[in-house]
């Protein structure tokens, strides 16, 4: 019986308890007031020591796992000692602002110094040591060994030692000429083909010669493409026009150099692939081969490499198709022309 009032006793009391500080915390959250404090002084000293020990422990946790950043080292690069080098013959150099190129005629002893250590370039320096033109590293072969060892460098020698930390060219250069041809030309042949008066005709030129420019051989290969459209005007017969389009090999040499420009010599021989002449009602088509030299005056300007030059260019035709009868001398025949052209180079490397 004693029993059973106690649990009752305990019951309601923790009821009321309940309630008691439910409408406190309702009161204190809900309307906002801060007449409702809570006692930190009630609580026992032992719940702020776990509290402390809890904020240590984190931040152990904090410092253990930390990792803390590596120091920040900056990377230098040591620049390459200046040394005695050959230029080798038929190098080219190329001036800083990359606007002039010049090739050497024959072996040279210069200072060069590589733009970056194990790099494909090289400055060439002046006797002050000061930048002047830039080339590929292959070029310059180091010689100070050479030069520790003789008094006297001889400067006709070769010197094939691999430069500085090993660097090897690997850049191939091609070059490429567009030029507009202005052309007078000397046939007879048209001439006995139309039954006509005049030996003469006028044409114009459209041409690319390409390159892959060799600094091991003085000549440098390459291929021509050209269209060629003519008119011959005879007084009593009246116009007869024609076109062409060609194709072959051509060679190039560059014989004169400096600063301001330098002097090539093109060679071409030529095939058609297209050569076709027409005059009301008549049209035949031509089977041609041809032999092309060229010399020219090549001027760094501001807009790239000009280039004005005269042109020879022989030629000789047969006729494969036509829509007339004619006569054997006229089967075959020659078509010989001189002219002058302008000309653009552009150059690139792979």
């Amino acid at each position: 019986m004693k029993l059973g009032w106690i649990l009752f006793f305990a019951l309601n009391f923790g009821a009321l308890s309940t309630s008691a500080q439910s409408d406190q915390v309702e009161a204190f959250i809900g309307e906002g007031t801060s007449d409702v404090l809570i006692d930190l002084e009630g609580e026992t000293p032992a719940t702020f020591q776990v509290i402390d020990e809890l904020s240590e422990r984190e931040k152990m946790l904090e410092e253990a796992i930390r990792i803390p950043p590596k120091p920040s080292t900056p990377r230098v690069i040591v620049p390459a000692a200046p040394y005695m080098a050959q230029l080798v013959k038929g190098s080219i150099l190329t001036t800083l602002d990359g606007k002039k190129k010049l090739r050497t005629k024959s072996n040279i002893i210069v200072k060069a110094q590589e733009v970056i250590p194990g790099g494909q370039k090289a400055w060439i320096l002046t006797k002050d040591g000061e930048k002047k033109y830039f080339t590929d590293t292959v070029n310059a072969p180091n010689i100070n060994h050479v030069v520790q060892i003789e008094p006297t460098i001889n400067p006709l020698k070769v010197y094939t030692d691999k430069p500085a930390y090993g660097s090897r060219d690997k850049e191939t250069n091609f070059s490429h000429f567009f030029s507009f041809h202005l052309e007078s030309i000397r046939t007879n042949y048209f001439k006995t083909i139309f039954r006509g008066e005049k030996g003469s005709a006028s044409a114009t030129t459209l041409q690319s010669k390409n390159y892959l420019i060799s600094k091991r051989f003085p000549f440098h290969v390459g291929f021509n493409i050209s269209t060629q459209f003519g008119y011959w005007e005879d007084p009593v017969l009246g116009t007869m026009t024609w076109n062409g389009f060609f194709f072959g090999p051509s060679i190039m040499r560059t014989f004169w150099e400096k600063e301001d420009g330098r002097w090539n010599l093109h060679f071409s021989a030529f095939r058609s692939l297209i050569h076709e002449s027409e005059k009301s009602p008549d049209r035949h088509s031509y089977s041609t081969l041809g032999l092309q030299g060229d010399l020219e005056k090549e001027f760094d300007t501001t807009l790239g490499p000009l280039t004005l030059g005269l042109s020879y260019r022989w030629s000789r035709s047969s006729i494969k198709e036509t829509t007339e009868y004619l006569e054997n001398e006229a089967i075959k025949g020659e078509v010989v022309s001189v002219g002058a052209y302008l000309s653009y180079r552009f150059n690139w490397t792979l």
